[in-house]
Parts: C-alpha cells; structure tokens; sequence
C-alpha cells in the first residue's frame, strides 16, 4: 500500500466513525437513521479488515483472519432497508430482520470451520486448500446478494420518485439525488468485485465510497442533521393505506362508512372541492410558496391527501407537482408583461412565483410552453434584466 493510498484509507476510517457519531448524536432520530447508524458502525468495522487484508497484514493476525467474509453479506440488506424506510415504503418492522439471515448462517458457519481451516506457514496465516470450493461458494454468495439488492433498491427509488412528484411541489432539496447516490455508490463497489477482485483495488473504492457518503450525506439536508419542516408530508406506505382504506370502505358494511369518511368523496362533492381547490390557488396563490406539498393544499382543504391527488390526477389530469408548476408559469408569464417587472432578472420572476432553482425554473417552463423563458420573453418583445 502506497504512502497516499494509506493516508486515504486512515481518512476513511476516521470519516466513518465521524459520520457515525453525527448520526448518534442527532436528535429526535427515525428508523431510517438508526439503520444507516448501524450500517456506518459495522461499514466502521469492515472498512479496517478489508484495509488489513488489501494489505496483507491480517495473515499476521489469526483471531480476525476470514472474519471479512460476512460483512458483504450485510451491507446490500442495509442499503435496501435504509432505502425502504427513508422513503416511508415499510410496511412490517420485525420481518426486514430476515434480510440478516444468511449474514447470520456465514458466521456460524466460519465459527466452525475457521478454527480447524486456518494453518500458520513461516509466521503467516493461510486457509488450507480443503475449504476453497467453501470460500468461492461464499464469495459467489455475497456477490449475487449484492446485485440482487442493487436492483431491489433502484425499485424502492423508483417509486420513492413518483411519491415525490405526488407530493411536492418542488423535488430539488428532496433525498432524491442522495438515495440515487448512495445506491449507485454501492453499485459501482459491486461490479469492482465482481470485475476486478483484487483486494488492494477492492480497499481502495470502498475507501473512496465512504468519502463520497459523507460529502453528499453531509450536503443533504436533514441526513446527518434535523431539520424541522412546518409542511405537511405524508410517507408512501400512509397514503398507500388510505388508498386501501378507500377501496375496502366502497363495498363496506354501513357501520363501516363513518369509520372511512375521511377517504370518501361523492361526485358532486369532487366537483366542489376542485372548484375550491383553483379558487384558492388564484386568491390565495399558494404555489408562491416553494416548499408546497399535497399535505397542505389538503390540509387547507380539510379533504385527505389521497382524494386530493385523485382530484388533481382526474379533473385536471396532472400529477401535483405539474399542477402547482402549471400555475407558477402562468404566473411567469403574467409578472412578464407588466412593464414595472422588467428591472428584474428571469430568475427572479421565477423566484416570485415559487421555482426554487434556475434548474427546475427552466424545466417547467419548457415543459410546459415548449419554449426556454428567454426564447419566450424574445417572442413577447419583452426587454429584461441580464441575469447576474
């Protein structure tokens, strides 16, 4: 191991155990903060075997050597279940312990075998030829699990994705990006392991993947920090229970009716809450507010979330977030042709109207018009400020 490689691999040990007591230290945590808690501490742990072994120092050490082989096994359940619970798509507590088990059946198994398989040779430890067809079958094992959870967590964002755009109004700030980097981080130390398993290059990415987790778990808001929010959100696995609750209530018993009435919603009464839905949006221009959710349209309301977004998904046929960008464009374009806007920038129109960024500010627009803002400024012969 290079000088800076050893540098590296020390930061990386430390960088671990600093996350993990950011993360202990926060306050007021939730499950998906306990989990990632747990996973840092035992990454904390495999980080110093796998270093010890790139380098070879762990055939000196006959009580830690084989004991790497069942932390491949933990860190894809960890990913899944973070993902899962981050994201509010847990539906059970106990059972996601399960995932565990063949972490578990691993370690008794090398339990057994490590001591009767280990032999010193000229002050090394080996394991001896009689239990490679055990270790390639354990390394085969922890590859497949890897993969499999890669692809099972990449599901879990996937509808994490369409949540989010159910919900908000705006998705910049949103765990999005964090989620995708981390499970694309965890990707990219599968397919080192699985196209190169040389355990020098091996010690090296996940060295450098624990540096990536704390740049960006670090930038993200509300991760390693707690972050009050006064918006009202509702998690996945919430609004996929009164979305159950809806269904069971429409062929329920009458006894049942005043139990779901919440989650019922008559034709004419959609009409009305649709029309008092626009009337609020123009007098109250709630799209203003960058930080909307589907929670606090509902909560002004006094309907429930999810017959909100079924008013938004069939009146208007949009999801929320296109529904609440639709009237920041309009907006835009209305602030645009008032001669006393034009001493300002684009953006900062935009930023009027309730875009939080020039990214998404761009996007909708476009989306929406067919046109970029500047293209349809230039269309209106409208003279603005140049953007700073």
């Amino acid at each position: 191991m290079s000088s800076i490689w050893h540098i590296i691999y020390i930061g990386g040990i430390f960088m671990t155990l600093f996350l993990f007591i950011l993360l202990v230290s926060k306050p007021k945590k939730n499950t998906a903060d306990k989990i990632l808690s747990v996973w840092l501490f035992f990454a904390f742990f495999d980080l110093i075997l796998v270093g010890l072994y790139g380098s070879g120092e762990i055939q000196k050490m006959p009580t830690l050597f084989g004991w790497e082989m069942p932390f491949p096994f933990l860190h894809g359940p960890f990913l899944y279940l973070y993902i899962l619970f981050v994201s509010g798509q847990q539906r059970h507590k106990w059972l996601y312990l399960l995932h565990f088990i063949p972490a578990v059946i691993v370690s008794i198994i090398l339990a057994f075998v490590l001591p009767v398989a280990v032999v010193e040779y000229k002050e090394k430890y080996y394991l001896t030829h009689e239990f490679d067809t055990l270790i390639m079958v354990l390394v085969v094992g922890f590859m497949i699990s890897g993969v499999v959870y890669i692809i099972l967590s990449f599901i879990l964002l996937r509808k994490h994705k369409q949540n989010i755009i159910g919900q908000f109004s705006n998705t910049e700030k949103i765990t999005l990006n964090w989620m995708r980097y981390l499970i694309s981080g965890m990707g990219a130390i599968w397919i080192v392991v699985i196209f190169d398993p040389n355990p020098a290059v091996f010690f090296i990415v996940i060295t450098l993947f624990i540096f990536f987790f704390g740049y960006f778990g670090i930038r993200q808001v509300g991760i390693f920090s707690h972050v009050l929010s006064s918006h009202e959100v509702f998690l996945l696995k919430d609004l996929e229970a009164a979305e159950e609750v809806k269904e069971r209530s429409l062929v329920s018993e009458p006894a049942e009716k005043v139990k779901y009435e919440k989650t019922r919603l008559e034709e004419s009464e959609a009409a009305y809450f649709h029309m008092k839905l626009n009337t609020i949006m123009k007098e109250q221009k709630c799209y203003q507010d960058p930080e909307l959710t589907l929670g606090d349209l509902a909560k002004i309301l006094d309907v429930h979330p999810v017959i909100l977004s079924q008013i938004i998904n069939s009146r208007e046929e949009k999801s929320f977030y296109d529904y609440v960008n639709t009237y920041r464009v309009e907006a835009f374009k209305e602030l645009l042709s008032r001669p006393e806007s034009r001493q300002y920038t684009l953006l900062g129109l935009a930023f009027e109207c309730g875009f939080n960024s020039k990214t998404s500010f761009n996007r909708n627009f476009k989306k929406i018009t067919q046109l970029s803002p500047s293209a349809y400024a230039r269309q209106q012969q409208v003279v603005f400020k140049p953007e700073a």
